[in-house]
């Protein structure tokens, strides 16, 4: 019996009880579900947090977009009431009023009542601690959001440059709109238009004098300075034909032009690159092909003020020659640069410009900068094409002793005849040949010094060399092209077969064209965008080409309009709009 009972036992067979308390310990079946519970509650977790994370995005937006509108409401000009209780108004009507909100306002009230502020800048900073529903499941019993604004409305100074496009596609009326009017009386219209606001806003006759400054930079081939900025600035005076300089050289790396330092005067005539542009050569050319297109309407008119000068200045435009709108950008910009104040000073002394605005440009502004002591600046850069050539010629290749001599005369230097015509070749006297060259019979000759003069021999007897000057080759009109095929190239090819009309171009000319013009646009518009400079663009029925460009220039896409000629007043009136309205930054 007891060996029964003991087997039994062994077997687990004495009681249900233990026998399923035997089989629950052996059963496996339900491990999974401990672990699936362990999966829920981090999935619970983790969910939850994700529904915190969104509730304060969404709290973040909604108060983002109050304080938005709280400060742009509180600092318009127009607002008659406590910016502050403006602020405190908008957060409790959107039921934001638990935040922990000080407005900061910042204003010019120096003047007498009768004067308008010069500026209301309202800022508004706070803080929101949202409790979380599932964070303190990890100790995390709130989220925090920094939340801030500042708007401003200012209408002190602004300084402006409008860079204007009058080249010669500009007199065609546009093919896109209805009127049948040209370009560029569409343009004189929305300018005096756009002028006119400005100074209804901006510089009203009660307003202190200085808020605004105006230059107008018309632009084709190149920029004309005007006699007076020529006098001005530092240009060269290897002619006097032109007062064109050639920006160009100095690169699209700085805003800066300066008044002092020395600036190339674009060479007269014409030194276009004809046979690269799959065209012949030409002897001469008409006045809109020089490399500097230059008539009473062309010259800069820089940081005026008075209104009417501005308007009988944008009346006198008319169009002709080609596209440089790198170059129209490249003074744009000088005319905002704080080093172009001297500029503004000696104008103001030669009484051009009004002493008002003889600090102009005035320095860029920064955190530290008081509203009355910078400025917004502004571009409005516009054309009808895309950027295209500006050509001159080196500045050793304009004055003094060409290398061509005469037998004749110094002077007799002509095209027809060249049976007296030599020319001197520095690399053939340096390797130790016969360096001079005759046209007559093409051989090379030496030279001859007897004191002050040179010599050559020809059958036996010794001839004098007169020195032909750049100055006689240049006065007869001749483009740059012609002056290389028709005489340089002859004794160049005789000592270097492989000189040709596009080598020795290379050597003497300064060119720039298409995409290049385009990278140096770029590269100007970012340094300008980067001082806060702002940029609006315009182009005018222009080609692809010149749309991509005038986009990479402006400061944002809301910044570049694409309009027919119709609509160019339009474009100018809403940019002036944006220039007064209120500037809003988060």
């Amino acid at each position: 019996m007891a060996f029964d009972r003991l087997k039994m036992v062994a077997q687990g067979k004495t009681r249900p009880g233990m026998s399923r308390f035997g089989k629950f310990a052996r059963e496996e079946d339900g491990a999974i579900f401990i672990f699936s519970l362990q999966i829920f509650l981090i999935l619970m977790i983790v969910g939850g947090l994700a529904v915190d994370f969104v509730r304060q995005e969404e709290r973040r937006t909604l108060i983002q977009g109050t304080i938005d509108r709280a400060a742009l409401a509180a600092a318009s000009l127009s607002q008659k009431v406590d910016p502050k209780y403006v602020v405190n108004d908008y957060m409790k009507k959107a039921g934001l009023d638990y935040l922990d909100i000080d407005p900061i306002v910042e204003t010019n009230e120096k003047n007498s009542p009768d004067d308008e502020d010069k500026y209301r800048r309202v800022t508004i900073v706070t803080r929101d601690d949202m409790p979380t529903i599932f964070g303190d499941l990890l100790g995390v019993y709130s989220l925090a959001t920094n939340v801030g604004a500042r708007a401003e409305e200012s209408i002190g100074n602004v300084e402006i440059s409008m860079v204007l496009d009058i080249s010669g596609s500009m007199n065609d009326p546009d093919m896109y709109s209805s009127s049948g009017e040209s370009k560029i009386a569409s343009l004189r219209t929305a300018a005096k238009n756009f002028v006119n606001t400005m100074f209804d806003d901006v510089q009203p006759p009660e307003a202190p004098a200085g808020r605004l400054s105006i230059s107008i930079v018309p632009y084709n081939q190149q920029v004309s300075m005007g006699s007076t900025l020529a006098s001005i600035y530092n240009l060269s005076k290897d002619h006097t034909k032109n007062t064109c300089a050639d920006v160009q050289t100095l690169g699209f790396d700085s805003l800066e032009i300066s008044p002092t330092a020395p600036l190339q005067r674009t060479m007269y005539g014409w030194s276009y690159d004809m046979v690269n542009q799959g065209y012949s050569i030409f002897k001469t050319i008409s006045e809109s092909a020089e490399n500097c297109y230059e008539f009473s309407y062309s010259p800069i008119m820089a940081i005026e003020d008075n209104q009417q000068d501005l308007l009988d200045k944008i009346s006198s435009l008319r169009a002709g020659g080609d596209t440089a709108i790198d170059i129209g950008a490249r003074w744009g910009f000088a005319l905002l640069d704080p080093a172009t104040e001297p500029v503004a000073m000696a104008l103001a002394s030669k009484g051009v410009i009004n002493s008002s605005v003889q600090n102009r440009p005035m320095p860029y502004a920064d955190t530290a900068t008081s509203v009355d002591d910078s400025s917004m600046k502004v571009m409005i850069l516009m054309t009808d094409g895309m950027n295209t050539r500006s050509f001159s010629t080196k500045m050793e290749y304009r004055t003094g002793p060409s290398g061509f001599f005469s037998t004749d005369s110094a002077t007799a230097f002509y095209d027809y005849d060249q049976s007296q015509l030599y020319w001197y070749s520095a690399k053939r006297a340096a390797e130790g040949l016969k360096p001079i060259y005759r046209f007559k019979d093409g051989t090379w000759r030496d030279r001859v010094d007897a004191g002050d003069k040179v010599m050559v021999s020809i059958s036996g007897s010794l001839k004098t060399l007169n020195s032909i000057s750049w100055e006689t080759i240049w006065g007869k009109g001749w483009t740059l092209q012609y002056v290389i095929d028709k005489f340089l190239l002859r004794p160049r090819q005789a000592d270097d077969p492989n000189q040709s009309v596009k080598s020795i171009y290379a050597e003497m000319a300064i060119s720039s064209m298409f995409e290049q013009k385009d990278a140096n646009l770029e590269e100007v518009c970012k340094l300008a965008q980067s001082r806060g400079i702002d940029v609006y663009t315009i182009a005018v029925s222009a080609p692809d080409e010149g749309k991509a460009a005038l986009e990479k220039c402006a400061s944002g896409p809301s910044y570049a309009y694409e309009v027919k000629g119709d609509d160019l007043n339009d474009a100018f009136a809403s940019i002036a709009a944006q220039i007064i309205s209120l500037r809003l930054t988060n």
